[in-house]
Parts: structure tokens; C-alpha cells; sequence
């Protein structure tokens, strides 16, 4: 039986320029598929993402379909819709070949020979130069623009409108902008309560909303666009566009570029100079003022949080009646725009008994090593992961063996590929992917199996070293030691019903209940 996978991709700028809509592609790629005598149609589409990145939703999965043997033939519109990289295309090219699968394009001629390979690579190479060059005319034209003292670029911050390539003030915007310069210079208010008075006033913001956050407000009151100076070129924002489509461990920052490549435009001013730089001058003095506080030390910050609300807990000192000060932590959030204030009644826990609960548990995880490995052995049941993982994979055989029969009672000619037929061959794949997904949660579970107790066994190691400098250790030491071995902490109820849950970073968890506070 043969089956035959499409692949789809468009990226918005293909589709305004050239018409490559995912409906026109997948038109006549199934045409091509059923002239190639193909029984069935799995099809993969990416929308919306470029073509020069090799780690796409839909590419990756049919990429998976290759490897698992499930396709015979695949086709794409055009070379340039598998990837616009020609490293890329010959890397995928070989891989597909290499599964043992045909390999055809609606809009260009590929044969497996020799100078098709080198039209091919031909091909791909003037396509991606054609872009760079593209893509180098746009920024010198950009650029040249902006030394000529236009506007490359739409600049239609809050408080301005962009009609026609010209920047224009919106008056009523403006006049918010205007207050909240005001606000913020004129009376003892910051950042943040000149975004709770904002909320509070019912002013809304450019996309309608009702709440306004603390960084919207510091954005505008940063700007130096609002003074009346636009600058262009200020940071190299390459590979940042293609950020939606990456993990996040992947994803890039843009880079800010020396002062003198920076190119000053004149924009309207919302308001003066003097305004701008009296509004700049406070948020550095805040800044140096919060810089010198004599601030408390918490050796759970980022680690913590209440399970009750689902906010992160984080330090808060207490000022008590006779001047005292208590250190404690809360899951309380006053930033302005805030969708989740916390629990009420305010929760509050001391920080020194949370903090000696688990630190009490981390010396105990050294102190004794060896009940540490059999508490692991227990909680992990291997043999129960393993007898699943062999359930699921003969469940998964019998899928397969299940989806061969419709294929050959199809192929002998026993029916017809019906709506029913389809339906049937669909919940087969659905529950296959299901399947396959519940495999490989299993797969990652054994695997942590094996690496929590290889961790234990490390510890069991350096357990020694750490109990005799425990005491000694100062308090950063000690942080980077507690967030070696613990994962999160959890906190959940109050007073006599105050849990702590210690979840280690090599065990499901372990918990603790403190004494009535």
C-alpha cells in the first residue's frame, strides 16, 4: 500500500507576494499523490514560519513518520517550501532518500541522478542568495531612510498613530502620556502606582484593556521617543523573529549596538526635554535608593511557592509594634496589572522555621545516604514502569497489526476506501499517536529511575565532604547546596494544618509538617 505525505508550508510574506496559500499547495500536491498511485494522504503543514528554520511543528513530525517507516512517498509544492537553507535542503533531502522514500515536487522536475542532485543543490543555492540579497537591499534601504530622517519602521507607540508613513500624535492618547509623565514627577508616586491610578481612573490602553502593568508605564516613561527623538539601528534583533517558533533554552535576545550606529529620527514630542530627563533622573535615584537598602537574605527565594493560589512565594520583612523586623515570605502581589493577588487572608510564613524545615531535610538526605537509595527504589517501582512500557508496546502492535489488515482487505479489493473506511483508518493513527506518546512518557520515567538512584550513589560520594563543612558553609554556599538537591518547595494550608512539601530534585517528593506557628 502506498502512502504518501504532503508537506505544506507558507509564511506570511510568500503568501502576499507569490500566493502560496496551504489550500493552493495541498490542491495539487494531492492531485500529484493519487497520479503517483497513492492509497492514502498524510498531510503536514507549517504556517506562518520561515523557511530557514529546521525545527518546525509540522517538518518535525513528518520528519518523525520517515523515520517510523510509515510514508513511501513524499511531495512538496517546491524545493524552496521543504526549506529555504540549502544546507538544509540536502540534509533533508538525504535523510528522506535515506528511509528509503520517494522524494517529488509539484513545480520542479527531481531525478535521482547526478545532475539532478546538482540542479538541485543549484536551485536551492541562487534561491537562498536571491534572499540575501533581498534581505540587503531592505536593510541598506532601511538604513538610508533613516539617515535621510524618515521613519524605516512603524513607531506608533502609545500616544502616536501611523498613517501613510507619516507619525502622528493621537491626541487623547497623547494627553494620557502627559498625565502620567506628571504623576510621576510632580507627586511621591512610582512606577507602580502610576499604573494602579491608571487602572483605577478606567483609562484604557491601546489594545482596550482595563489594567494597566507596571512595565507598560516604565516603557513610556523610558522612551526617548516621547521627548521627541526616535532612534533607529539601537540593537541587533537577528534570529529574534524567529523566536514563536523555538524553545525557550533556544531562543535569542536582541543585542543592544554602540551608541554611535544608533540614528537619531525627530518625531513628534509628547512632552519636553526637561520633562523626560527630570522623569529619567528619578527612576536612576530610586534605583541607587533600593541599591543601598540593607536588604534580609532568603534561602528559598525562586524556589518557593503556594500551592493554595499558585502564586511564587518571595521575602517579606514585617516591621513588628516595638520596631522589630521578622522575616517571613508571602505569596502577596502588589504589582500594578497583577491577574493574581494571592491568597486572603494575606498568608504569611515565618522564614526561619520554613527554612530550617528544609534544611533540616537536606541534612538529612546526607546525614543518611543509604536510606535516601532504598526510599528511591521504592517510590520509582522500575519493574511496575517496565511491565507498563511492554503493555503499551503490544498494544501498539496490535494497532499496527490492525491498520495492516484494513490496508490489505483494502488492497485485495474487500472494500472501498468509504467515509467509514477513512474514519476507521483515522482512530487507528489517533490511538497509535496516543500510544506512542504514553511510550515515551514511560521511556523518559525509566529513565529517571536509573538517574535518580546514579545521583544518590554521587551523594552517597560526597556526603562525607559536606557533612563536615555543613556548618561552616556561608549563605550563598548554602544556597547553591539546597538548590542542587531540592527541586521546589511547596507550601499549602496554615497554622496547625501548615504543610511544607520538599520536592527533591532526584525524588517524587518528600514531606514535612511544621509545628503550630
Amino acid at each position: 500500500m502506498n502512502i504518501a505525505a504532503i508537506y505544506l508550508r507558507v509564511s506570511t510574506e510568500d503568501q502576499a507576494r507569490h500566493g502560496y496559500s496551504l489550500a493552493d499547495q495541498l490542491s495539487v500536491c494531492r492531485e500529484k499523490a493519487f497520479a503517483m498511485g497513492a492509497d492514502e494522504i498524510l498531510e503536514f503543514a507549517d504556517e506562518g514560519v520561515s523557511g530557514e528554520l529546521l525545527d518546525r511543528p509540522g517538518l518535525s513530525d513528518l520528519r518523525e513518520s520517515i523515520r517510523n517507516g510509515q510514508v513511501n512517498i513524499m511531495i512538496c509544492y517546491d524545493p524552496d517550501r521543504l526549506s529555504r537553507n540549502l544546507a538544509h535542503q540536502l540534509l533533508l533531502t538525504d535523510e528522506i532518500e535515506r528511509a528509503g522514500v520517494r522524494l517529488d515536487f509539484v513545480n520542479f522536475e527531481w531525478q535521482n541522478t547526478p545532475d539532478g542532485r546538482l540542479f538541485y543543490a543549484l536551485r536551492g543555492a541562487i534561491a537562498e542568495y536571491e534572499k540575501e540579497k533581498i534581505r540587503e537591499r531592505t536593510v541598506r534601504g532601511k538604513m538610508q531612510k533613516a539617515r535621510q530622517g524618515g521613519l524605516p519602521v512603524r513607531a506608533d507607540s502609545y500616544g502616536y498613530k501611523f498613517e501613510k508613513g507619516t507619525l502622528l500624535l493621537n491626541q487623547e492618547e497623547a494627553e494620557v502620556v502627559k498625565l502620567i509623565y506628571k504623576w510621576f514627577i510632580s507627586e511621591d508616586m512610582g512606577v507602580n502606582g502610576v499604573a494602579t491610578r491608571l487602572t483605577e481612573q478606567c483609562i484604557p490602553t491601546r489594545k482596550g484593556n482595563s489594567i494597566w502593568q507596571r512595565c507598560v508605564v516604565k516603557t513610556i516613561l523610558t522612551n526617548p521617543m516621547y521627548a521627541g527623538t526616535f532612534y533607529y539601528n539601537r540593537r541587533d534583533c537577528k534570529g529574534v523573529a524567529y523566536n514563536k517558533h523555538l524553545p525557550l533554552e533556544k531562543r535569542v535576545k536582541a543585542k543592544s549596538k554602540p551608541k554611535d550606529e544608533w540614528i537619531s529620527i525627530p518625531v513628534p514630542a509628547i512632552v519636553d526635554l526637561a520633562t523626560w530627563e527630570k522623569a529619567q533622573e528619578k527612576i536612576k535615584s530610586a534605583r541607587r535608593l533600593w541599591s543601598g537598602w540593607s536588604r534580609e537574605e532568603y534561602l528559598l527565594s525562586g524556589i518557593i511557592s503556594c500551592t493554595d493560589c499558585g502564586n511564587t512565594m518571595h521575602g517579606a520583612v514585617k516591621v513588628k509594634y516595638n520596631g522589630n523586623k521578622e522575616r517571613g515570605y508571602t505569596c502577596v502581589k502588589t504589582t500594578a496589572g497583577t491577574s493574581n493577588n494571592g491568597c486572603k487572608p494575606i498568608k504569611r510564613v515565618p522564614a526561619e522555621i520554613i527554612e530550617v524545615i528544609v534544611w533540616e531535610q537536606v541534612c538529612t538526605w546526607l546525614n543518611d545516604p543509604d536510606a535516601l537509595t532504598s526510599e528511591i527504589r521504592e517510590r520509582t517501582t522500575e519493574k511496575d514502569l517496565r511491565a507498563d512500557l511492554e503493555r503499551i508496546e503490544k498494544l501498539i502492535a496490535d494497532v499496527e497489526k490492525g491498520r495492516d489488515n484494513v490496508r490489505n482487505a483494502l488492497a485485495a479489493g474487500l472494500f472501498d476506501l468509504d467515509p467509514k473506511t477513512t474514519k476507521l483508518l483515522q482512530g487507528l493513527k489517533g490511538r497509535e499517536k496516543q500510544l506512542l506518546t504514553r511510550k515515551k512518557e514511560l521511556e523518559i520515567a525509566l529513565h529517571r529511575s536509573t538517574a535518580a538512584e546514579i545521583r544518590v550513589k554521587e551523594i552517597r560520594k560526597q556526603a562525607a565532604s559536606f557533612l563536615s563543612k555543613l556548618d561552616a558553609l556561608s549563605f550563598d554556599q548554602k544556597k547553591a547546596l539546597l538548590r542542587t538537591l531540592v527541586q521546589q518547595v511547596t507550601i499549602s494550608g496554615r497554622g496547625d494544618n501548615l504543610r511544607v512539601t520538599v520536592h527533591a530534585a532526584f525524588l517524587p517528593e518528600v514531606e514535612a509538617k511544621t509545628k503550630k506557628l
